[in-house]
This record gives C-alpha cells, structure tokens and sequence, in this order.
C-alpha cells in the first residue's frame, strides 16, 4: 500500500511540474518578455546610461576646477659658493649710491684691472650656503574657463546630440525585437495550425481506409481502392510527423526569444488571425520620418556640425582666469629658513595668429565630414522610402492573397463535399476522393500561410513606416 501511494505521489509531481512549465503567452506578452530579455535592447540601453555620464560630465566644464598641488624635494647636497661683491658709496651731491669705483689721481679716471673691468675701492665678501633638502611647496588653485572659442557650447550640444542618439539606438532595437518576435510567435501559431489540419486529414483517411477496407471485404471494392487509401493514410501521418516537428522547433525558438526556458510548454493565446482591410491613402500617408534609423541619420549630420565648431574653436582666441593659494618652506639659506605665502590671481588670453593654414584645412576637412553625412543621408532615405513602399505593397498582396486563399477554401471545402457524398453512392471513384481531400487540404494550408503572412508583413511595413510599438493595439495603420 505505501508502495502505491509513492508512485501516486511522483506521478502527482510529474504532472505538477509539467503543468507549471506550460505558459500561456499573448503577443503582447511575448513582446514585454522579449524587451526584457533581448541583449542588444540591453547594450542598448547601456549605452544611454553612458551618454548621460558623459552629458553630465561635459556640462561641469563651464564650472570652475579646484586643484590642491603638493610639491617636494630632497638634494642630498647644498648649494656652497663664495660671492664678492663691488660696493656701492653715496654721492654728496645728490645722496644716491653710485659704483666705489678706485680712481687713478693722476689722470681722474678709473682703474681697469687686468680682466678690463673697473677696480673698486672695496669689495663685500657674501658666503652662500643654500639648502634645499626637505624644500617644499603647496597650493590651492581656481581656475575658471571664460570664453574658449565656443568648444564648451559645442561640446554640450555633442552630448545632447549623444542622449538623443542612444534613445533612438534603444527604441531601434526595440522595434527589431518586436518584429523578431512577432515573426516567431506567428510563426508558431502557423505551424500549430498546420498540425491541426495534418491531424484531422490523417483522420479523415483513417475513416476512408475504414470504409474502403469495409467495402473490399463485401466485394463492392477492389483491394487497389485499399491500398491507395493506405498509402494516403501513410503519407498524412509522415506530414503530421514533420509538421510536429516543426511545430516543437518553432515553439523552441519562441521560448529562446521570450527568455523562457527551451523545455517550456507555450499555448499561444492569439490564435485568431484577424485581417483587416488597409486603405491605399493609410498606407500612402506614411513616411519615414518615424523610423529610429532616418533620425540617427540626421543626429549624424547635426553631430558633424558641432565638429567643425569644434575644429573652429581651436583657433579661435581663448581666455581664462586662474587664482592660487600658496606656501614654500623648508628653504634654508644660510641657516636661516625662508617661509613664503602668497595669493595670486592670473589672467591670460591666448590669440592664435599664425599656424601655416593648419585651421584653415581642418575646418575645411570638418566640413567635408559633415557633407559626407548629408550625402549618406539623402541615399538611405530614399532607399528607406523606397523599403516603405515595399512594404506597403506587400501588405495589399499579403491582404489580397487572404481573401483568394479563402474563396479557395471555401470552394476546395464544398468540392470535398460533393466527393465524399458521389463517393458514397459510388459515383466517384476513391482516386477522386483523396484528390480533393488533397486539394483542400493544399487549399487549407495556403489559406494559413496567407493568413499569418500578412501579419508578418503587416509588421515589417509597421516597423518601416517607424510605427511599430510594443503594444499592437497602439499599432495604427
């Protein structure tokens, strides 16, 4: 009795666990589950956050920059000399100092020593002993940028051109996540109706092999009618196989871009393909100027602009003030420690005059720069418009190509119909019969594969017109 009551409980488990593993996901939620799991909607929005660090970083170089400075030095020798030095004597006449140079009082004149200078009466003896070791210096600096050519203004606009580029970065990815996602969850959906319809054809020539066995064996059939059956039946279920295997493949690769584990269960809830008729003026109406690219485009161009300001501004006049606090000590001048502090204030101006045209071709390289951009910009827009009418045209084929596949049911369907009732009176032979099993199922497929198609191409002209969201109610057309 335990030992049954122990099976009972890992068979409860088995299926708990198999029951939490099964989702059941929306397309909506199948987009918030791939926003949050894509990687390069993550690196994208690192990069944002690295555009408003160097934002922030950029805007404190108009604030003034305080700086300690810490100077010292060792000498392990002094500085000795002897020095002398000519004296000086006052003038009686007028009381200031003048050279005690020695006259010759024969002639008045002065004295030249053999080294052609004059001789002096006197001369000072200065011995000089200057210490060095454990010399130090410390200071408090200010400096503050006052005008710089205009490289502060434009290296400001830089970054906010920078924000303004990585937001759109993030909402690009986040519009090449959502198309990849909707490509995978109709997808899925595609193929999981595909398995529907190979069941229930494997179905329909089951009962037809059971009939056409029926009859043989009371002699109304030949065994050939069986066995053409038979071998239908074979070929239903080997494309039921493979449409199960595509099917888990599918499923697989929806778990992969959701985020959820490759062994999950999805039951995808929005199974009802709905096709709604788009008006030729909607779709026309549409531009690119939405689209993430188109607007990274014209960052690009407005980015080189502030270059060639950049590129001016290096040789233009630039000015500055500078104030220092600061104290030297540890000078020993003959046994004797000179102290000094003082404050200061500096203020310079630097006017670039002549640098053999180096301005002059790095503006113009600048500029060369920013031409280049407009030109890359002029071409891709046209070839995005040119991707927006694609799309465009694509969408009324893929809408125009629903409404024949369904006719095509519906006449394969009635077609199917007829068959099985001539059939049944002996009317049609059985050959008849599995053609139009064939053909409507062949119908059948297309029609899902037309119906999902143009969801799929409803979300690549979304995505080319700039205006595919994470929500596909918000998704105008």
């Amino acid at each position: 009795m335990k030992k049954n009551l122990n099976i009972l409980l890992f068979i409860f488990l088995i299926c708990a666990v198999h029951t939490s593993a099964q989702e059941q996901i929306s397309l909506q939620q199948a987009r918030e589950m791939a926003l949050k799991k894509n990687e390069n909607l993550k690196m994208a929005g690192k990069y944002f956050e690295k555009a408003e660090a160097q934002q922030a970083a950029v805007k404190t170089s108009r604030l003034p920059a305080f700086s300690a400075i810490g100077m010292g030095l060792y000498q392990d020798r002094a500085f000795e000399m002897e020095l002398f030095l000519p004296t000086q004597k006052p003038n009686p006449m007028t009381g200031e100092l003048e050279p005690n140079i020695m006259v010759d009082p024969a002639s008045g004149n002065p004295v030249i020593g053999p080294d052609g200078n004059p001789v002096f009466n006197m001369y000072a003896w200065l011995p000089l002993d200057l210490n060095l070791s454990g010399a130090y210096a410390a200071a408090l600096l200010l400096e503050q940028p006052v005008y710089t050519g205009g490289k502060i203004s434009a290296g400001n606009k830089m970054a906010n051109i920078g924000i303004d580029m990585a937001g759109e970065n993030i909402a690009l990815e986040q519009m090449n996540t959502i198309a990849e996602t909707d490509n995978a969850y109709w997808t899925h959906i595609s193929v999981a109706k595909k398995v529907k319809l190979a069941q229930q054809a494997v179905d329909m020539l089951s009962e037809l092999v059971r009939k056409a066995s029926d009859a043989h064996e009371v002699g109304m059939a030949d065994r050939n009618d069986l066995l053409k059956a038979q071998v239908a039946q074979n070929n239903a279920k080997l494309n039921l196989q493979k449409a199960k295997n595509g099917l888990e493949l599918s499923r697989m690769n929806l778990c992969r871009i959701t985020g959820l584990p490759l062994n999950t269960e999805i039951l995808a809830v929005d199974t009802a393909v709905t096709i709604q008729p788009l008006t030729a003026l909607a779709l026309e109406n549409e531009t690119i100027s939405g689209r993430p690219e188109y607007q990274l485009l014209q960052k690009n161009v407005a980015m080189e602009e502030q270059n060639i300001r950049m590129a001016r501004a290096d040789f233009l006049p630039t000015a500055g003030v500078q104030a220092a606090y600061s104290h030297i000590g540890g000078i020993n001048f003959n046994d004797t420690d000179f102290p000094y502090t003082s404050f200061n204030v500096l203020a310079s101006v630097k006017i670039p005059l002549f640098h053999w045209g180096e301005g002059v071709k790095k503006i113009k390289a600048a500029k060369i720069d920013k031409e280049i951009k407009e030109l890359e910009l002029e071409k891709n827009a046209q070839l995005m418009q040119l991707e927006a009418e694609q799309a465009r045209l694509n969408v009324q084929l893929a809408f125009e190509r629903t409404q024949m596949n369904q006719k095509a049911v519906e006449q394969a369907e009635e077609n199917l119909r007829i068959s099985q009732d001539n059939y049944e009176v002996g009317m049609e032979t059985i050959t008849e019969l599995l053609i139009a099993q064939t053909n409507w199922q062949k119908a059948y497929s297309e029609w899902i594969d037309s119906k999902t198609d143009y969801k799929m191409k409803e979300t690549v002209w979304l995505k080319s017109t700039g205006n595919l969201k994470e929500n596909p109610e918000t998704n105008a057309h």
